[in-house]
């Protein structure tokens, strides 16, 4: 991808100035919606070393082998494409490194609505957030617009 083209991740910036410094390590995310974006950008351009580096070390998936995590991880990467993310809350990070971001992304797979919303749960290790672990919903066919929800209120099915 173009540094100069529109970021994955839907900021409005070009990915030179939003996900690319994380992408290439020149930069670890400090905040939960940095490292969402920068994944969720990730994801749409396969980049799988990173998806994998920023999986805290409590994750379930790091209990298998990375080789095994990796290819799933490029198979997840390939299989979608990435429309569009959008936060819908973000927590600062606590004193224990702590933190919660609420967000809306929007996928298709083979001409299907597979857009979902999570609340991800992210840990600092000393260098950067982590993936800790999240909750999701589908969002085809929610009752309430995804907007409309709140960290506190969030209730998957």
């Amino acid at each position: 991808m173009s540094k100069s083209a529109p970021c994955p991740c839907s900021s409005g910036k070009s990915y030179a100035e939003c996900c690319a410094p994380f992408h290439d390590r020149k930069r670890h995310a400090q905040e939960g919606e940095e490292l969402v974006r920068s994944r969720y950008s990730a994801f749409a351009l396969g980049k799988v070393d990173y998806l994998y580096d920023t999986l805290h070390e409590d994750h379930p998936d790091r209990r298998h082998a990375p080789d095994q995590i990796m290819a799933a991880l490029r198979a997840a990467s390939a299989s979608f494409k990435y429309m569009g993310l959008t936060i819908i809350e973000a927590e600062p990070r606590d004193r224990d490194g702590y933190c919660r971001v609420l967000y809306l992304a929007r996928l298709f797979r083979k001409g299907t609505d597979v857009s979902f919303i999570e609340l991800a749960e992210f840990l600092h290790d000393g260098i950067g957030l982590r993936y800790r672990n999240g909750k999701t919903m589908d969002a085809p066919g929610m009752r309430v617009p995804p907007l409309d929800l709140a960290i506190a209120t969030f209730q998957p099915s």
